[in-house]
């Protein structure tokens, strides 16, 4: 999701979640920058982020997706 050298990448991602945990629900967010490969998709970008998103954080595998967005990283 990040560049090795420290750069950004060329667009800018977001997620929010509804997961469960040990007191009820709690809601969680991650965000990061990152270059699709050639020829991705949006859909193809949000099933990777989603998976490395799963994998550092493997309690959000069930939970809820509330939000996803992903823009090119530059104003």
């Amino acid at each position: 999701m990040t560049a090795s050298d420290g750069s950004q990448g060329s667009h800018f991602w977001h997620m929010s979640f509804l997961a469960r945990n040990e007191i009820g629900m709690t809601a969680q967010s991650r965000s990061g920058h990152y270059t699709p490969d050639p020829g991705m998709t949006r859909f193809d970008a949000f099933e990777e982020i989603h998976r490395q998103v799963v994998e550092a954080s493997p309690y959000l595998a069930d939970a809820a997706m509330l939000s996803f967005d992903i823009q090119p990283n530059k104003l």
